[in-house]
C-alpha cells in the first residue's frame, strides 16, 4: 500500500473547524489513502509548515481565518481566484512551487448565491476579514452593481476600494442602517457568531422588504443573527453549504476527483454541529 498523504487546516482559532470530518468523509468515499487533520497555528510557524508542504510531507493546506491574506507572501504562485482576491485558502506544490489557490468564491458562487431567486443589484457586507474579498467577487460575478461595506475599524475598508473601485461603497459602522435598507442582501462575514464568539447584533426591522441574509458562519449553523433574521420574516443562507462547496472545489484541486454532495454529508455534519 502506498504512504499515506496528508493534509491540514491551519488557522486560530480552529476548534470550530469541521474541514477533517468532511475531508476524511470523501476520502473514504473515493478510497484515497490520506488523512485530513486540523492544527492551530501562530503566524510565526506558517513558514515552518509550507516547508513540509515542499518536502512533500504535507500534501496539501487549507487555510483559514486570520491567514488567508497574509500567507501570500511566503507563496511561489497565485491561481485562479487568488489573483483577484488576493486570499488564499488552498495551498499545495506544482513543479516545486507553491501555489495559493481560492475555493472560497467558488463557494460563495454554488453554496449560496445560487440559491437567491430574485436580482440583486445591492448587496450590504458586514467585516472586512480574509474571506471578504472572495465574497466581493462572487457578487461581481453574479451582476451585483453596487456593495455597502462596513466595519468596526473603517480603514480596514479601504482595501475593499482599492481592489474593486467603484462598485465598492465603504461606509462607516454607525451609517450602517441608513445605506443597508437599499440592499437585496446582507452578508455577515464576521467570525462573530462562531462557536465561543458572542453574536453579531443587528437590528432587521430597519428593513422594510424581506431580504436576503447570509451568515458565512458554519458552527453553529443557526447563529443569533439568522435566527434573529428570520424572526423578521427574511429568508436565510447558514455558511454549510459555502463551506462544502469551496472545500468540493479544493478536494478536486489537490486530488483531481469531484467528491459527491450528499445527504449524509450534511447529516454527518449537522450531527457533529449540534452535538
Amino acid at each position: 500500500m502506498k504512504n499515506k498523504k496528508n493534509f491540514l487546516v491551519i488557522g486560530n482559532p480552529i476548534k470550530h473547524s469541521l474541514s477533517p470530518l468532511l475531508h476524511n468523509y470523501w476520502f473514504h468515499k473515493n478510497k484515497i489513502n490520506c488523512e485530513y487533520k486540523k492544527l492551530k497555528t501562530t503566524q510565526g510557524e506558517i513558514k515552518k509548515i509550507l516547508t513540509k508542504v515542499r518536502k512533500k510531507e504535507i500534501e496539501g493546506i487549507n487555510v483559514t481565518i486570520p491567514f488567508k491574506n497574509s500567507i501570500i507572501r511566503h507563496l511561489d504562485v497565485l491561481k485562479g481566484d487568488a489573483l483577484k482576491t488576493s486570499s488564499v485558502n488552498t495551498v499545495y506544490l506544482n513543479k516545486k512551487k507553491l501555489v495559493g489557490d481560492n475555493t472560497d468564491v467558488y463557494g460563495f458562487s454554488y453554496g449560496v448565491i445560487k440559491k437567491v431567486t430574485n436580482k440583486i443589484k445591492v448587496a450590504g457586507i458586514i467585516g472586512a476579514g480574509g474571506v471578504t474579498s472572495s465574497i466581493i467577487l462572487a457578487l461581481i460575478q453574479k451582476g451585483v452593481k453596487k456593495i455597502y461595506i462596513t466595519n468596526r475599524t473603517f480603514s480596514k475598508l479601504k482595501t475593499f476600494k482599492k481592489k474593486f473601485k467603484k462598485i465598492i461603497y465603504p461606509i462607516k459602522w454607525d451609517d450602517r442602517y441608513k445605506f443597508f435598507r437599499n440592499a437585496q442582501i446582507l452578508i455577515n462575514v464576521t467570525s462573530l457568531g462562531m462557536l465561543g464568539q458572542k453574536d453579531l447584533k443587528f437590528d432587521f426591522s430597519i428593513f422594510d422588504k424581506k431580504i436576503n441574509v447570509v451568515d458565512i458562519v458554519y458552527n453553529p449553523e443557526n447563529t443569533g443573527f439568522l435566527k434573529d433574521a428570520r424572526k423578521n420574516g427574511h429568508k436565510t443562507f447558514t455558511g454549510l453549504d459555502m463551506f462544502i462547496y469551496q472545500a468540493q472545489k479544493a478536494f478536486y484541486i489537490w486530488n483531481k476527483k469531484n467528491p459527491k454532495i450528499t445527504k449524509d454529508i450534511y447529516k454527518k455534519l449537522r450531527k457533529k454541529i449540534n452535538g
